[in-house]
């Protein structure tokens, strides 16, 4: 693992920072040496990823926030900035996965998928940019999936995380400029709460490893690892980018 230089010196913001993939990076990152400022709706998952970071001896702080809602958006991004005075790096993982057709998904479903999974990042980097500007520039790295580049899945799940990959490749263009950089990782499956009602049983969880050519699944860590890699400096001449972290699903094709 890199050294804690890496960030040091950054802040980061990651939304959906209280468990999962979330959680994984904003880890990774704080051990790296960034403050990260841990983005969650639910105040347990969040206040202990906080205390995670320093028991290693990171700084950290928790922002309680639904980012489905423009002012929550707002105000974590103005606490980051208050708390640390600047926002470096920004990761909007909050998400949730949903399976059914257009036919058998409800609005109400639809809407909840879509309101967190795209609005969510629309919203989040809306008022990111602008902070990011203040001081030079800055990096975002959105989490889309698999299923946002084929059409295995949830109606409204790939829906969502599709518009994910073009909302970064958008941002990306618009952003160059002023050297805010927007990249896009696309995980496949990895063992996180949101993916274990599905992945609890082994059987199961067995022939959805062996989907992908490595024949296992992800680990949150190995998404952290990519994200702190499109964040970083090594990462300078890269924007607008779409990189699947999958074991090799996205290579067997459609």
């Amino acid at each position: 693992m890199p050294g804690r230089e890496r960030f040091e010196g950054r802040v980061a913001l990651i939304t959906g920072g209280g468990s999962g993939l979330g959680r994984a990076t904003a880890l990774r990152l704080a051990s790296e040496g960034a403050a990260v400022v841990v983005a969650d709706i639910n105040p347990d998952g969040g206040r202990e990823t906080c205390r995670l970071i320093g028991a290693e001896g990171g700084r950290a702080l928790f922002v309680q926030a639904d980012v489905t809602r423009a002012a929550d958006a707002e105000k974590m991004v103005a606490e980051t900035v208050e708390a640390f005075g600047r926002l470096d790096v920004l990761v909007p993982s909050a998400g949730v996965g949903a399976g059914g057709t257009v036919v058998d998904v409800s609005e109400q479903d639809w809407d909840r998928v879509v309101d967190l999974d795209l609005k969510g990042v629309f919203l989040s980097c809306k008022f990111a940019v602008p902070a990011m500007l203040e001081t030079g520039g800055g990096a975002i790295v959105t989490v889309s999936s698999i299923g946002g580049m084929q059409g295995k899945g949830g109606a409204s799940f790939c829906a969502a995380k599709g518009g994910v990959v073009n909302l970064t490749r958008s941002m990306a263009i618009a952003h160059a400029r002023q050297n805010v950089r927007v990249n896009c990782i696309c995980p496949g499956w990895v063992r996180t709460p949101i993916n274990e009602a599905v992945l609890k049983d082994p059987e199961r969880r067995a022939k959805i490893a062996d989907m992908h050519p490595m024949g296992r699944l992800g680990t949150p860590e190995e998404i952290a690892a990519a994200a702190a890699f499109l964040a970083s400096d090594e990462a300078s001449w890269i924007t607008g980018a779409v990189l699947p972290v999958d074991g090799g699903y996205l290579a067997t094709g459609p």
